[in-house]
């Protein structure tokens, strides 16, 4: 079992590794006059770091904890508020509620309201979300404390701000207050919020390295494809998968095109779907759900899901470059299963 460290504001909150709790600064205007750390969410960017508008964070809203049952159906009720309220801000593109719901309960996440390194890198593998904000809400004396988690998914690094209210009457100001702190994280920090981007270069060496000097296996890739919103043209993540492995080194066959048999039969299905609006930009979710079998022996080697989130000013390029994305992913993950 890992080692656990509680972050304690007038008592426990919750439970996560070591590896999630990078240094959490928390800022509160409103508290009452405690000794913390210099606010994190005061921070000015560096000159360095990217703000790029033209690419708002994908972010998911979770419910807030108490540990108190009676302030349960409060916790769920900021949680909505406070997403509708960052919905307008230019650095997220908000994840549905109905979609992290389902996410949660398929996965059993939803009554536990901890979220690890590991559970917060599936969550956004399932939801396309870069970002998570959860946290707890509790009462201190004759007022009410709020602390909000922002959550990388990619890098696990924390941050924490938090709010205080007179009364649970008073929701809708708090989820309004950790708004403008959230919106000031996530634009001042997006450079330790998400992964530096790769040239094509880079990721090719990268994955040549993964596979090392071991025999590459001949491989038929079929994935179908449909846009719930418009008709398919031409399958994206089909295509981009053929095209990654071709660059890898691996024998691609056509069964269309040869009576040649493949050593790895890898099938699939991929879906998108328009998502929100934000701005001039339109934002797409893409999902693959792929198997890889033996083709010799019909053995199952592998079976994985992968959504992503893509943001264009076009609902079908949107959601090509989503279903890239998710192909991307796949690929990576799917290396030491088709050379093993």
């Amino acid at each position: 079992m890992q080692p656990y460290l509680s972050l304690i504001v007038f008592g426990s909150l919750s439970l996560m590794p070591l590896a999630a709790q990078t240094p959490v600064s928390t800022t509160d205007t409103n508290a009452p006059a405690v000794s913390q750390p210099p606010p994190v969410v005061a921070a000015t960017p560096s000159p360095s770091a990217p703000v790029n508008p033209v690419a708002p964070l994908t972010t998911a809203v979770l419910n807030f904890q108490s540990s108190d049952e009676s302030m349960s159906k409060q916790g769920a009720e900021l949680a909505t508020v406070l997403s509708a309220d960052m919905s307008t801000s230019e650095h997220a593109l908000m994840v549905e509620r109905e979609e992290i719901d389902k996410v949660l309960n398929e996965q059993e996440l939803g009554a536990s309201g901890l979220v690890s390194a590991d559970t917060a890198a599936k969550i956004g593998s399932l939801t396309g979300a870069q970002v998570l904000v959860t946290g707890r809400l509790f009462s201190v004396g004759n007022q009410y404390m709020i602390v909000a988690k922002i959550i990388s998914t990619e890098t696990s690094r924390v941050y924490g701000v938090t709010t205080t209210i007179p009364d649970l009457a008073s929701l809708p100001q708090a989820a309004q207050d950790l708004s403008g702190k959230i919106d000031v994280v996530l634009a001042s920090h997006r450079d330790v919020l998400v992964v530096p981007e790769e040239t094509a270069d880079q990721r090719l060496q990268r994955l040549r390295t993964i596979l090392g000097q071991r025999p590459l296996p001949s491989v038929t890739v079929t994935i179908t494809e449909r846009d719930y919103t418009q008709p398919t043209v031409d399958p994206a993540a089909q295509t981009e998968m053929i095209m990654q492995l071709q660059e890898l080194g691996f024998q691609i066959i056509d069964p269309d095109q040869s009576h040649k048999k493949a050593d790895i039969l890898i099938t699939g299905e991929a879906f998108s779907e328009l998502g929100a609006r934000h701005g001039n930009l339109v934002s797409s979710r893409g999902r693959i759900e792929i198997k890889i079998v033996r083709a010799s022996t019909h053995e199952l080697l592998w079976t994985d899901r992968e959504t992503q989130v893509g943001i264009d000013i076009g609902n079908r390029t949107a959601g090509k470059d989503a279903l890239q994305k998710a192909a991307d992913k796949l690929v990576e993950r799917m290396l030491p299963k088709l050379t093993k």
